[in-house]
């Protein structure tokens, strides 16, 4: 009588483990494409809001001083990234309420608003 000792692999065992690979390598690729983006997005929604942040800074150190609106622009080379406006509001009693808009450009060029407000009290 004759033993069969022969080891391996058919051919749909291979088949299956191809297509179990295939799929998971699939969903990696998708998946760094979708952080890559996400990251993109999170670092120009970052510039944005220390441009911000910045002009928020200086308008509370001047704005007893000065009270006017304004606007600035951050540019990367000929395209503008941000832009900031802000606005002061008495608030009575020498309170001052400013409110900072900055808008940016997404990857789709579309434009996002995010606001900071604040009120500064001018009593000596």
């Amino acid at each position: 009588m004759k033993i069969k000792t022969e080891a391996g692999f058919t051919i749909v065992e291979i088949l299956i483990a191809i297509i179990v690979l295939t799929v998971g390598i699939l969903g990696l690729v998708t998946t760094s494409a979708l952080v890559t983006r996400m990251i993109a997005r999170g670092q120009r929604t970052a510039v944005a809001a220390e441009f911000a942040a910045q002009r928020f800074e200086r308008l509370r150190v001047t704005g007893c001083a000065n009270q006017a609106g304004g606007a600035d622009t951050l540019m990367r080379g000929s395209a503008w990234v941000a832009i900031n406006t802000w606005t002061f509001t008495d608030a009575l009693n020498s309170t001052w309420r400013i409110v900072v808009t900055s808008q940016y450009k997404t990857q789709q060029n579309k434009i996002k608003t995010q606001t900071l407000e604040t009120s500064i009290s001018c009593r000596v």
